[in-house]
């Protein structure tokens, strides 16, 4: 997520990518948050019916960091101006097949660069994926 806005749960809308990809914020707070995708046509691969592609999994991880990383963000303090994936890692562990679930928590947080990890589960709670993501964050001076 790198538009700065805040996130509240059930958003679809905060970008029409999410919304394509049928990515719906469960929670978010305190440096931690769910979300959802749903299985859809429109995230298969192409050679395997059935299968979520990985780039939609990739972006899910991305989506669900970008939002754990805004609900650091306290309230009266100015927008930051920027939020933006600066590195991103992911390990493939099953194909995901049903809609998916991803929790995304801080480990570290500095003024600039947050880091995180962030688990995808599939409706049988099957990890499917795991991430690790670094978040670059500008804030007003």
């Amino acid at each position: 997520m790198t538009d700065g806005t805040r996130v509240t749960p059930g958003d679809a809308s905060a970008s029409l990518y999410r919304s394509a990809l049928g990515i719906r914020v469960i929670e978010a707070g305190e440096g931690r948050a769910r979300v959802s995708m749903s299985h859809a046509d429109i995230v298969e691969t192409f050679r395997r019916e059935g299968i979520i592609h990985g780039g939609a999994v990739a972006s899910l991880i991305d989506e669900t960091a970008g939002v754990a990383v805004l609900s650091l963000q306290a309230a009266g303090e100015p927008p930051w101006v920027v939020t933006a994936t600066a590195d991103l890692n992911v390990s493939y562990l099953e194909a995901a097949r049903t809609d998916l679930v991803a929790e995304a928590r801080v480990l570290r947080a500095g003024r600039s660069l947050v880091f995180l990890q962030v688990d995808v589960r599939d409706a049988a709670e099957t990890l499917v994926a795991t991430g690790r993501v670094t978040m670059f964050v500008r804030r007003e001076e």
